[in-house]
C-alpha cells in the first residue's frame, strides 16, 4: 500500500493489468480488507478475502492460483502473475514476452535479469562450525570463467492454464526465459530495496512507466 510515482504499488499493478491489451481479466487475491477494497474500486477484486490457510507463511502463489481456478475465476488460456513488488516493468515488456512465447513451443515463460554477484559457485555455508562450499564443488577462480547466471526478477510469470493444472508450478521444465534490463528488474523485498528504489528514481537512474 506504499505509494510510488503517484500510486500505491497495488494500484500500479492493477493499472498495469487494465492497460494491457494482452490481459482479458484481472483478479487481486488478498487477505487484507483494505487491499480488497482498493481492488473493488477497479472492479478486480475476488468475490471474498483469501482464506486464512492461503495467507500464512506456508502458503504459496501456486496454491492461491489453484484456489482461484477452483472457484471458477480462471478457466482457460494463460495465467499471468503480476506481483505488486515489481513496479518498473513496462507494457512493452509484457508484449515482447508474449510474442516470444507465441513464437516458441514453450508453455510457460518467466522474466529474468542478469545476476553478477555473488556467483553461486563462490557462496559458502557453515556446517558444524566450519565454512564449506555452498555447492558441491567450490570455486576459487575469477568470475569471468563461470557461466553467466540469471535470477528471477519477479516481474512476470506466464503459463498456460492446462500446463499449470498438470504440473502445479510456474516454472515447469522447458520454461522460456525473458531477459529484462536491470533498471526494470528491481524487486521490492526489504526496506533496503525500497531505499535503493527511491534513490534511483530521485537521481533519474530508473523511471516508472506512466499508466492510465
Amino acid at each position: 500500500m506504499r505509494p510510488v510515482g503517484g500510486a500505491t504499488l497495488l494500484e500500479r499493478a492493477i493499472r498495469f493489468a487494465l492497460a494491457s491489451p494482452r490481459i482479458d481479466r484481472a483478479w487481486v487475491s488478498t487477505d487484507d480488507a483494505e487491499m480488497h477494497a482498493v481492488a473493488g474500486r477497479y472492479d478486480v477484486q475476488t468475490p471474498e478475502l483469501r482464506p486464512a490457510h492461503l495467507a500464512d507463511d506456508a502458503a504459496t502463489t501456486a496454491s492461491v492460483v489453484a484456489h482461484l481456478i477452483g472457484q471458477g475465476l480462471v478457466r482457460d488460456g494463460y495465467l499471468l502473475i503480476l506481483q505488486a513488488t515489481s513496479p518498473f516493468r513496462r507494457l512493452d515488456d509484457l508484449e515482447n514476452l508474449c510474442a516470444a512465447l507465441e513464437s516458441s513451443d514453450a508453455e510457460a515463460a518467466v522474466s529474468v535479469a542478469v545476476h553478477d554477484e555473488p556467483r553461486p559457485e563462490k557462496l559458502r555455508r557453515i556446517v558444524d562450525g566450519r565454512l564449506v562450499p555452498y555447492l558441491d564443488a567450490g570455486f576459487e577462480g575469477p568470475r569471468q570463467a563461470l557461466p553467466q547466471p540469471y535470477r528471477l526478477n519477479g516481474a512476470f510469470y506466464l503459463i498456460s492454464v492446462q500446463r499449470f493444472l498438470r504440473d502445479g508450478v510456474f516454472l515447469p521444465a522447458g520454461t522460456l526465459p525473458f531477459v529484462m534490463p536491470e533498471d526494470r528488474s528491481h524487486n521490492l523485498d526489504s526496506q533496503t530495496d525500497w531505499a535503493i528504489m527511491e534513490a534511483m528514481i530521485a537521481t533519474g537512474g530508473w523511471r516508472l512507466e506512466d499508466l492510465p
